[in-house]
Parts: C-alpha cells; structure tokens; sequence
C-alpha cells in the first residue's frame, strides 16, 4: 500500500500543478474572449469564449475528480487531506457557477470569485506538495538497519 500511496502522492504533484496552471491559462484565456468579440456577440454566442469553456470544462471536469481520486489514494494529513477535496469541490462546480451565471447573476457573479479562490489554493497546495512534501516523505520513509 506504501507504493500506491507514494505514486499516488507524486502523480498528485503534477496534477495539481497542472490544474494551478490551467487556472492561470484560464485568465488569459476569458481576457483573450471577452476582448476579441464581435461587434454584436453576447457572451452567450461568443465563439471567442469557446477556449475559455473548453478548458475550464476539462479543469473542473477531469481535473477535480483526478484530483479527489488521487488525494484519496494519497492520503496526506487531515488538513491537506481537507484542502484538496474543497479544491476538487470548488473546481467542480465551477462550471456549474458558469452556466447558472446565463440566468441567475447572483450566482454568476461567484463564478470569478470561485477562480480567485481556485488561483490561490491550488497555488499553495502544489507549493506544499513541491517543498514541504519532500520531507514527508523522506520521514514516512522506513529505516534501514546497517548490516555490518
């Protein structure tokens, strides 16, 4: 089970890297959209915005259930444990906030605070899994004896 975990922990890094990448991509990609559209667009018919959905579909989609799969398997400790399932439910209903933003402001308007708060956790959490995480591991590691 120490080997499932341990992968588990590494694939974890990456991923969340990734996401917290994907997330930084997603700014410049909602900029890019809303700043290229054609005279007439909404943002409903704004094929300007299509990168923007796409990625933050795969983000919030894939990126949060990987992520949840792979904490689960990992099993840090109880607040990082926390911190990773709040940022996989964040992420997941991301793309809810969107589309119920077409007609409810008041819950479209959470729709960038979420990404806010998205930027920032996931942020920290791959922070943590780069810096901090390596001496996790070299402590849950076992102790070999010296044969002599």
């Amino acid at each position: 089970m120490a080997v499932v975990r341990r992968g588990a922990w590494m694939a974890l890094r990456f991923v969340t890297s990734l996401f917290f990448l994907g997330v930084v991509v997603q700014f410049f990609l909602v900029g890019y959209g809303l700043f290229a559209m054609k005279h007439g667009a909404t943002i409903d018919n704004a094929k300007s915005l299509d990168p923007h959905r796409g990625l933050g579909w795969i983000l919030s989609d894939f990126g949060g259930i990987l992520m949840l799969l792979l904490v689960l398997l990992a099993w840090p400790s109880r607040r990082l444990l926390g911190s990773w399932v709040v940022l996989a439910v964040l992420a997941f209903f991301q793309g809810v906030l969107a589309s119920s933003g077409y007609h409810h402001w008041g819950l479209g308007m959470l729709h960038p605070v979420n990404a806010i708060i998205l930027l920032g956790l996931s942020g920290r959490l791959a922070h943590y899994a780069w810096t901090t995480g390596k001496r996790a591991d070299a402590v849950t590691a076992p102790a070999t004896a010296a044969t002599g």
